[in-house]
């Protein structure tokens, strides 16, 4: 995330949570106040959900340093489907349909770190099914495996859902297990169902 310092109007920033709002614009910075007390606001247009403003310090916004950085990427990594693209232009074709198969099934670290809380793993993989098989769902899905802005000008429709099929089976498997990790507590995993998508709360009933 970024302090008011260093966001500016102008730059090209992406959300370090929801990269499927795809990368925005900075349109205005500028000064507000929070309970009496001075804060930054930034208003952004993002290319697939529209204007949004964040007020306070941090933001939770990083600035690209270019249109291959993707969202998460604090130390302005290239994206995986940058290194496709260098494959394809080596003619290396196996590799190329091996790296995509790995971008698009990868279940995110952050649920798999065994360093993270079992909170925060269950939690954000409970999160992992707000996307299904909906026109929009398979495309935000899209955009969060990729970090592309637009999934569609590489994968069309048709592979988008086989590529999601099986990704949806590995986020099964490995919600199954950190079900299996957390069952000594009821509680915990009770509040996290209950806040957790629809989706995720039906794939959790019939796992019980």
């Amino acid at each position: 995330m970024n302090s008011m310092t260093s966001i500016a109007f102008g730059d090209r920033v992406v959300h370090a949570t929801f990269r499927e709002w795809g990368s925005g614009s900075v349109i205005k910075v500028e000064n507000a106040v929070v309970g009496g007390e001075p804060a930054p606001r930034v208003t952004v247009r993002f290319k697939n959900v529209g204007l949004k403003t964040f007020i306070g310090d941090p933001i939770p916004l990083e600035v690209m340093t270019d249109d291959l950085t993707m969202p998460g990427d604090s130390n302005h990594v290239r994206p995986a489907i940058a290194e496709v693209e260098d494959l394809e232009k080596s003619g290396l074709t196996q590799a190329v349909e091996q790296k995509l198969l790995d971008i698009m099934l990868a279940i995110p670290i952050v649920c798999r770190d065994p360093f993270n809380s079992i909170e925060l793993r269950l939690r954000r993989t409970l999160d992992l099914y707000k996307f299904d098989m909906s026109g929009r769902g398979l495309l935000e899905w899209a955009i969060f495996q990729t970090g592309m802005d637009d999934p569609l000008t590489r994968f069309n429709r048709t592979e988008l859902e086989v590529y999601f099929k099986q990704f949806a089976r590995d986020r099964d498997q490995h919600l199954s297990k950190l079900l299996i990790e957390i069952r000594g507590d009821s509680s915990m995993l009770e509040q996290l169902v209950a806040d957790a998508p629809a989706g995720a709360r039906r794939a959790v009933a019939k796992m019980k």
